[in-house]
């Protein structure tokens, strides 16, 4: 057997949405920022990326990180997000289980009864606080994100069935389009997945026809990437589902998605800072997080959002490439 590429990962979940964390393998990635690297990976590693994420040694759901150097001082890792059709900018559930990871395999050194782990992700430097208790079992870990805020309110589209929809655009580490369900009749359960991923489609398109999202102060961060259906369940407690890539239907409550959920009931005055918000996604999977008062960011007032999960680890694994495998880049079916 002639071996042409092996990499070493770890897979995890975390709410059930699935991590796969490469540890060693990957490309030498150039530039003095993460945004930089990102970019770089984009253009001149994305067999990579479609090497790890579609089949037939991942599927149409995947989601994956590629751990690197940091740019930033006091990093201990950087991190490229990505999934079967592209590169995202941050991820909070991948954070959350790459967190455990660096723990687990002892990258990181643990401190009981917390310890900080600090990832310097192209959207910035975020850093996850992971519960450790005194037999040294890694627990529950809480995200503080990037500066989050509400980028456009009361966005009016019709749907191709002439529904009209109004809905609002968010920033959590990434763009959300973020719909209210019941305007569409959504109860945001497991056998809407269909719908959800071809009504959640449909919406970024038409957002993203309709304005151009792009962040204040850095441009290359730019475009309505997921669209997040959202439903109240009670005073800031709310279930939700969120489309991305090419119909991925993410199975968490979302981290960067329950940050502009936040950032949005906090421009609205829907929860203070402090207060309690409880996020359940399409599996019923929880997050619970709160927001502290975050800076102006050329005219946008932003929140620091803070996302607590639990992650697992579901597998060690090795991944090759043969020569000759006839399927290189791997592939996807109906998407």
């Amino acid at each position: 057997m002639r071996i042409k590429r092996i990499l070493t990962v770890v897979d995890t979940h975390t709410g059930g949405e699935p991590t796969r964390i490469v540890l060693s393998g990957g490309p030498m990635l150039r530039g003095n920022t993460m945004l930089d690297r990102w970019q770089e990976f984009r253009l001149r590693h994305d067999d990579l990326r479609e090497f790890l994420m579609r089949e037939p040694r991942g599927h149409g759901d995947m989601f994956g990180a590629l751990v690197t150097t940091p740019c930033s001082d006091g990093a201990h890792c950087g991190v490229i997000f990505m999934d079967p059709s592209g590169c995202l900018t941050m991820c909070g559930h991948g954070s959350i289980g790459l967190a455990r990871t660096l723990l687990e395999l002892r990258m990181v050194e643990s401190n009981i009864p917390c310890t900080h782990v600090i990832l310097d992700t192209p959207a910035g430097v975020v850093r996850v606080l992971v519960d450790v208790q005194e037999d040294g079992q890694v627990g529950a870990a809480l995200l503080g994100n990037v500066p989050s805020f509400l980028y456009a309110e009361d966005l009016k589209i019709r749907l191709s069935d002439g529904t009209d929809v109004t809905l609002d655009v968010a920033f959590g580490g990434n763009f959300f389009a973020i719909v209210p369900a019941g305007q569409l009749g959504l109860s945001i359960e497991p056998g809407e997945a269909r719908r959800i991923q071809a009504l959640g489609l449909e919406i970024r398109e038409l957002v993203n026809l309709k304005i151009r999202a792009s962040h204040p102060e850095e441009d290359r961060i730019c475009g309505v990437e997921l669209v997040e259906f959202s439903l109240q369940e009670g005073e800031r407690r709310y279930r939700n589902c969120v489309v991305f890539g090419q119909g991925a239907i993410d199975r968490s409550p979302c981290g960067t998605g329950t940050s502009a959920k936040m950032a949005v009931l906090a421009a609205k005055g829907e929860l203070r800072p402090g207060e309690e918000f409880v996020h359940r996604g399409i599996t019923g999977s929880v997050f619970t997080g709160y927001v502290e008062e975050g800076p102006k960011i050329s005219g946008f007032q932003s929140v620091l959002p803070f996302v607590k999960g639990t992650s697992s680890i579901t597998g060690f694994n090795m991944l090759i490439q043969e020569e000759g495998d006839v399927f290189p880049r791997g592939f996807l079916l109906g998407r």
